[in-house]
């Protein structure tokens, strides 16, 4: 939607696009050291380096920035999404080198994997794995990453190593298993919120690159309630400037007000800032806060089952931590793509299946009333339907994550929203164990490669990715621990 202001205040593209992009890197509280920092490890020090931050502050802009700026001599194998099994994270690194990932057992792909980079270091060339999300590894991927970290010469490791996660990346680091990774972790970098200045220098920045050369855009209110309700993640910050410069473009104006701000947070969060008409001192606040956050995050959880692959009680606390509720703290921000169910249906896009891929996962149209199916006869059906993919092991393909829930409960709910939006005869979900806790994994699709999936995973509606999916092998997902 930001293209429709663009002519309006004169902009040449999008200030505030949330995707990365290299050309807005903002290099203030800190982020410019720390680039500084990463390039030198990676062409100086051996071992494994961390990268934290809160999600939506810049962990992966960073990352590519990164990347883009290394010398010729060091190649980047670079995994976004690394939810993979022990044998899967072996065979993408060696899929990223250009190698076959045909053989029969991990140890003959890690043999291979030794041998390649045996013969890139006589070339005088380095290696760098770089891991996106980090925090989202199973222990046991983390771990055989560690023992890449093992391969050396006389003097020197063949491969050095990064990862970038959120705050519980630190968790997963405590975890007795690892610690072994622990110990071989050299740096540790970490990505503070922007500073009240900093937020406002990176706003203008912003603007300034995308092409606006006038004076001040956005009133000091607007400034205020916009910093206030982002917290200082550069995400959210995006967010809510896009959507206000387009309030704004509805009304004509051409300076950005409060009021523009204010229904700018409404449409994220029915419980943003510019709505919050009370407040409490001291304890009370936050006993208030507490109260009005526990039936969100029961909603939240009970009618769209929003959960990935990390600890629930961290997610239900970014669920319901809204800035009208209480104030977060710089560990509790607001959630990013948290926005009203009624919103989220009317602006989902509808994606049309291509006739030379695969049957796609796409419905075009899906109303209610075409799908009479009684809630508990719609779950035992999609379970029946994954039990029997999973017990059939000639199928190899790939499929997409979509969330990972707290309990069954929680299915007919996202059934719901998913309905709306795919084919229901395309989604799989089944119980599961991860990370020592139980949860339903809800799928989506059967690839016959990982292009096909990637590509389905770039159509999705925009309003099924605020969860980030993830691309996954159903040989991966067989060797997952069951309940």
């Amino acid at each position: 939607m930001s293209f429709l202001y663009l002519k309006h205040f004169d902009l040449e593209k999008s200030p505030f696009q949330i995707t990365p992009d290299i050309d807005f890197f903002f290099s203030g509280s800190q982020r410019g050291g720390i680039l500084t920092a990463l390039l030198h490890v990676a062409s100086h020090e051996e071992g494994i380096v961390t990268a934290v931050a809160e999600v939506g502050s810049g962990k992966t802009l960073l990352a590519r920035l990164m990347i883009s700026r290394l010398p010729d001599d060091i190649s980047t194998v670079y995994l976004a999404n690394p939810c993979f099994s022990r044998d899967e994270i072996i065979s993408a690194i060696s899929r990223d080198l250009g190698l076959a990932t045909t053989l029969a057992s991990t140890e003959e792909n890690l043999a291979q994997l030794h041998q390649e980079l045996l013969r890139r270091h006589s070339l005088g060339q380095r290696v760098l794995l770089v891991i996106d999300e980090a925090h989202a590894m199973p222990p046991e991927s983390l771990e055989e990453v560690r023992l890449l970290s093992n391969l050396e010469t006389d003097r020197h490791k063949l491969v050095n190593i990064m990862l970038f996660g959120q705050p519980e990346l630190d968790t997963l680091l405590t975890d007795r298993r690892l610690r072994q990774v622990r110990d071989r972790v050299i740096h540790r970098f970490e990505l503070p919120p922007l500073p009240r200045d900093e937020a406002m220098a990176y706003i203008d920045h912003r603007l300034r690159i995308a092409g606006w050369r006038g004076g001040r855009l956005f009133t000091s209110a607007a400034i205020s309630l916009l910093l206030k309700a982002s917290q200082g993640r550069a995400r959210r910050i995006n967010l809510l400037a896009d959507k206000s410069l387009l309030a704004a473009y509805a009304e004509g104006a051409r300076q950005v007000e409060k009021r523009h701000v204010q229904s700018a947070c409404s449409e994220l969060h029915p419980d943003a800032p510019g709505r919050m008409k009370w407040a409490l001192p001291g304890w009370k606040t936050w006993a208030a806060g507490t109260a009005l956050a526990l039936p969100i995050t029961a909603f939240a959880v009970g009618v769209l089952g929003w959960y990935r692959d990390a600890p629930p009680v961290a997610q239900s606390r970014e669920a319901a931590m809204a800035p009208a509720v209480a104030p977060p703290s710089a560990a509790d921000p607001v959630p990013s793509g948290v926005q009203r169910p009624e919103l989220l249906l009317a602006k989902a896009s509808r994606v049309s299946p291509d006739a030379a891929s695969p049957p796609a996962p796409y419905l075009a149209s899906a109303p209610r009333e075409l799908q009479p199916m009684a809630a508990g006869a719609r779950v035992g059906m999609v379970v029946k339907r994954t039990e029997d993919l999973l017990n059939d092991p000639k199928w190899k393909g790939f499929t997409l994550q979509l969330a990972s829930l707290p309990s069954m409960e929680h299915l007919p709910g996202y059934l719901d929203v998913l309905g709306r939006h795919l084919d229901p005869a395309t989604i799989y979900a089944h119980d599961r164990k991860y990370k020592g806790k139980n949860s339903v994994a809800v799928y989506l699709g059967q690839y016959p490669s990982e292009q096909q999936a990637r590509q389905a995973l770039t159509d999705l509606p925009e309003t099924l990715k605020v969860n980030q999916p993830i691309v996954r092998t159903w040989a991966g997902i067989r060797q997952e621990p069951k309940p």
